[in-house]
């Protein structure tokens, strides 16, 4: 598939798309006019627009004002990736996909952050990618509307799937998985991603190759780089 040429209005949205923090001025008609140059854009019956570049395809809605919200932007940045972009406007050899079939992605994930890694072009260092925040990380939406907490019996109260979804969505189309993450108690955040990939995505859960215990707070990249190794026989 040829890559459309973007204009520099275009290349400055997709930036924008992918900047973080999250852009939070980006119009509605810059957002639709980008997606209908890289691809095609259909307006549902139920006011939804559907978009399609390539093979990928995703629903987004329409926002109640000229900006779009933080939840769609962020949606469309997943879709941008799985259909091979990133903000400098990039893509695939035909025939690729934006993750290769046979590449391994560790994923380091706590309640605030989900951070990707994928092996460097010589095939066996792991360099970071890019990562993905909860809309609430630091909970304080939950902790205003406690959500019956009392009903939890001390238990951390369950987080919304928007976050784990995200991180299901950016995961697919990847060759083997590995997830590292504090795996105490039913408050750890790898052990939610588990469940939604076993419950939601279980093609993607087929590509987990394991789960590893580790104090986020203080890994290190060689610390990734070593687990990642022991899993090298089942790439």
């Amino acid at each position: 598939m040829t890559v459309p040429h973007l204009n520099e209005h275009h290349a400055r949205i997709l930036r924008e798309i992918f900047a973080h923090p999250a852009a939070r001025n980006l119009e509605w008609p810059d957002v639709l006019g980008l997606m209908e140059h890289l691809g095609s854009v259909q307006q549902r019956h139920d006011g939804k627009y559907q978009i399609q570049i390539g093979t990928a395809q995703t629903i987004i809605e329409r926002p109640h004002h000229k900006d779009v919200e933080l939840t769609e932007l962020l949606r469309l940045r997943t879709f941008l990736k799985q259909a091979g972009y990133d903000a400098a406007g990039s893509q695939p050899s035909p025939g690729q996909s934006g993750t290769s079939s046979g590449s391994r992605t560790v994923v380091a994930i706590d309640h605030h952050r989900a951070r990707f890694f994928e092996l460097a072009t010589d095939g066996v260092h792991l360099v970071e990618r890019d990562h993905l925040e909860p809309v609430d990380p630091h909970g304080f939406e939950r902790h205003l509307e406690h959500r019956k907490e009392a009903d939890y019996k001390g238990e951390r109260v369950p987080e919304a799937d928007e976050y784990y979804e995200r991180i299901a969505q950016r995961l697919k189309g990847a060759g083997t998985i590995l997830l590292a993450g504090d795996a105490t108690g039913k408050s750890s955040a790898m052990r939610y991603l588990e469940h939604h990939l076993q419950e939601k995505h279980v093609d993607i859960w087929h590509h987990v190759v394991g789960t590893e215990n580790v104090d986020l707070s203080s890994v290190t990249l060689p610390r990734l780089q070593e687990l990642n190794e022991r899993y090298k026989q089942t790439s």
